[in-house]
């Protein structure tokens, strides 16, 4: 059995546990810290029993049904609508023959609601009634 003078073997692992619960006093804490780095068996009491009473308090969780439900019903919260689906908006270009009928052109970017290209200089781009004949692509 160490005796570092302050502290003996049974006394140290006392605080060492104690300590573990939150229960140890600073100085008894320092004590035992002093007393486990000169004495191995100690040491070795103090890094087992750490590791017991973490694996006791971190341990796996067991696998439990889930409740949020029936708690939420219980407590007259009910769960939102779900949202809509987004309704797909047709890409529109120009007629053939239109202002902004161009090889290159493809399909408009969205901006204005007929889908008129920016370049095209109808107007719709500003606010103002489409000139171009449009139809979805």
């Amino acid at each position: 059995m160490y005796d570092s003078g302050r502290m003996d073997c049974q006394e140290c692992r006392e605080v060492l546990s104690a300590a573990l619960d939150g229960e140890a006093a600073p100085a008894e804490r320092a004590a035992a810290g002093a007393h486990a780095a000169g004495c191995p068996d100690c040491s070795r009491y103090a890094a087992d029993a750490d590791r017991v009473t973490r694996l006791a308090r971190v341990g796996p969780a067991e696998q439990m049904p889930d409740v949020a439900g029936t708690v939420l019903a219980a407590l007259g919260v009910t769960e939102p609508a779900p949202a809509p689906a987004p309704v797909e908006q047709p890409v529109l270009t120009c007629v053939s023959g239109g202002c902004c009928d161009a090889a290159d052109a493809g399909p408009a970017p969205a901006g204005s609601a007929c889908g008129c290209l920016a370049s095209c200089g109808c107007g719709c781009q500003e606010g103002a009634p489409c000139r171009c004949g449009t139809r979805a692509a």
